[in-house]
């Protein structure tokens, strides 16, 4: 659709920005610059320690269309929230401060949403990239046609480690949107809230071109430390997506199973051996996959290596993950030993 059909429609993005004061800058180039012009720029300085805050005020006053606003520290979800009572926009997209996106777009997703009312949450293609440009990651699709993914699919990709979680490559109406809130004081909020999104509309419309750039740190890309939080999240949001396969998504319960195995593996793939003393949600882990391993051998989503190294770690898991780690070291000596899972969708 021509951009002057969709003029009236002013498009809300919030940003979350915490000790962002290196990255902001090339996003708020990205974003000021876009084909769109109807769009409101909604920053939420989260408590930064840095001079994020005061670039986040400069921007307001320098940019009629960037508004900021600062609360005391208390995570990018109440962030988030705080953007979205701001926003004033028919539509609300949200941006990472650290990433940046395609001049084009929010008129890509504006237009595939004025082309498609019956929907409700509109998403764009991603890349993975390093700071310094390296695409580790292209976008999965580049057709640049809008196809709609029922929601029990969209769920079954989800389960798959195929679906996008991340709220960032999205566009929703802002009257929707604005009956959701992002569950604060928690980690893994994306994939929380989208699951709980999709049971409520009939699909998701999902344009395939590059929208959306993630840029890695050193430590998000290889997902190197353990953050306890984060996997203890990932677990419970497993079983979440579990009792809504029994309950809504019930041809999805395969690959629901298969999302618990998983992610239980990747927990266990990443964590210290010292951190799984006296730790209840490892504990439940290993009891949960030794009480489920007929069901493990018969998923038909587990690859054959997912398998095998679920029954290792399921049996000696603190001896494995020690054995382990003295082969890498001797395969590569003085080097730091990183265990990284499978790739995994965004957010999950």
């Amino acid at each position: 659709m021509p951009v002057e059909e969709m003029r009236k429609d002013k498009i809300s993005v919030v940003v979350p920005v915490y000790n962002a004061e290196k990255d902001l800058p090339r996003l708020m180039e990205s974003l000021l610059s876009q084909t769109y012009p109807e769009i409101e720029i909604v920053l939420v300085n989260d408590g930064s320690k840095d001079s994020s805050g005061k670039l986040c005020d400069e921007y307001g006053s320098k940019f009629p269309n960037v508004f900021a606003y600062h609360q005391e520290n208390a995570g990018s979800s109440a962030a988030r929230n705080e953007g979205i009572r701001h926003a004033t926009g028919d539509y609300i997209g949200f941006c990472d401060s650290d990433d940046y996106v395609e001049k084009d777009m929010y008129e890509s997703l504006l237009s595939a949403a004025k082309d498609n009312p019956d929907g409700k949450i509109y998403q764009i293609m991603t890349c993975y990239e390093t700071q310094s440009g390296e695409v580790l990651l292209g976008p999965v699709a580049d057709s640049e046609e809008v196809k709609a993914i029922p929601s029990a699919e969209m769920f079954r990709l989800l389960m798959l480690h195929k679906g996008d979680a991340s709220f960032c490559t999205k566009l929703l109406p802002a009257e929707w949107m604005k009956n959701y809130s992002f569950p604060e004081g928690k980690l893994n909020e994306d994939f929380e809230l989208l699951l709980r999104m999709i049971q409520n509309t009939d699909c998701v419309y999902s344009v395939e071109k590059l929208g959306y750039h993630i840029v890695l740190s050193d430590v998000s890309n290889t997902r190197g430390t353990f953050k306890r939080e984060f996997y203890d999240a990932m677990i419970a949001n497993s079983d979440t997506a579990y009792r809504l396969a029994e309950e809504k998504f019930p041809q999805a319960l395969p690959e629901a199973e298969r999302f618990r195995f998983f992610q239980r593996l990747d927990y266990l793939l990443h964590i210290p051996v010292e951190e799984m003393k006296n730790n209840e949600v490892c504990d439940g882990i290993i009891r949960f996959l030794r009480e489920n391993k007929d069901r493990i051998d018969k998923n038909p989503f587990l690859s054959a290596k997912e398998k095998k190294n679920l029954k290792i770690l399921m049996r000696c898991p603190k001896l494995s993950k020690r054995a382990h780690r003295v082969v890498m070291k001797v395969k590569k000596p003085g080097k730091q030993v990183i265990y990284t899972g499978a790739p995994e969708s965004e957010g999950t």
